[in-house]
């Protein structure tokens, strides 16, 4: 059993390499397309401003250019949507095959199934869904506060924010959520990695910490209440939060 569980550790590997590169260039040739599109939509405004002086204009186009106008329309949005099926394909693929594949190796007993991915994996989206509206409701409160300080500039070094739940949340002179930077070094601290650790890095420092203390395997009375703040933590340091905090410092180093 270990052997095939290292076996479905390098398939899973394998598979993940393959998911990611075929989701970057896909994503690459949804930009480039997209360009592409927003060119030939400018181009086609100002050719139907002029169709009642040049009727004959769109009747002279070669069929196989108007073929491939059409690809170049449509392929931005189909690539958008075959990339985030991608996505839910190695999410719900790779991580079963790694979970699977440790229980393998460590000779547990693993019942989950491609199905309980695919639901937590949603549930994750919808997360990232609520997580982003909260993000522009931020940002929509810190783009008030930044001109209510032009307004009254130096009127204060404080401000705070309403957070949408019963909260307040304090920033600095500049604008700087305090408490985004507080919880976000103190996630660091608990995946025990560094401030400007990478998505990689985090990610198996995760794994590790999360095993060690899985309430199945660790019977430590404060395993528990470990394991959910490691969850806590990881589950914070998103893409989007690590850029966030990386523009933070880099803007506060060029101050």
């Amino acid at each position: 059993m270990k052997i095939i569980g290292k076996i479905l550790h390098a398939i899973s590997t394998a598979l993940s390499f393959v998911f990611n590169f075929l989701i970057n260039i896909i994503d690459l040739l949804v930009s480039l397309f997209e360009g592409i599109r927003q060119l030939l939509l400018a181009f086609f405004t100002l050719a139907c401003g002029m169709f009642f002086f040049a009727p004959i204009f769109f009747f002279t186009i070669p069929r196989k250019v108007m073929i491939a106008i059409m690809i170049i329309m449509i392929f931005p949005i189909l690539g958008s949507g075959f990339v985030s099926f991608l996505r839910y394909a190695n999410y719900t693929i790779t991580e079963w095959l790694y979970d699977k594949s440790d229980a393998m190796i460590s000779g547990k007993a693993y019942n989950k199934t491609i199905g309980d991915y695919s639901e937590k994996y949603k549930e994750q989206q919808e997360r990232i869904r609520r997580k982003k509206q909260e993000e522009e409701w931020h940002r929509q409160q810190e783009e008030a506060n930044r001109r209510f300080r032009e307004f009254f500039g130096g009127f204060s070094n404080y401000q705070y924010d309403f957070d949408g739940q019963n909260n307040y949340q304090s920033f600095n002179g500049d604008g700087i959520n305090l408490n985004f930077i507080e919880k976000y070094e103190k996630s660091c601290d608990t995946l025990e990695v560094s401030y400007d650790a990478d998505k990689y890095q985090i990610k198996l420092n995760y794994r590790k910490l999360a095993k060690k203390y899985h309430p199945d395997l660790n019977k430590d009375p404060g395993a528990k209440e470990k394991f959910q703040e490691i969850n806590s933590a990881y589950e914070f340091l998103t893409d989007e939060n690590i850029q966030k905090y990386k523009n933070i410092k880099l803007n506060n180093y060029k101050n």
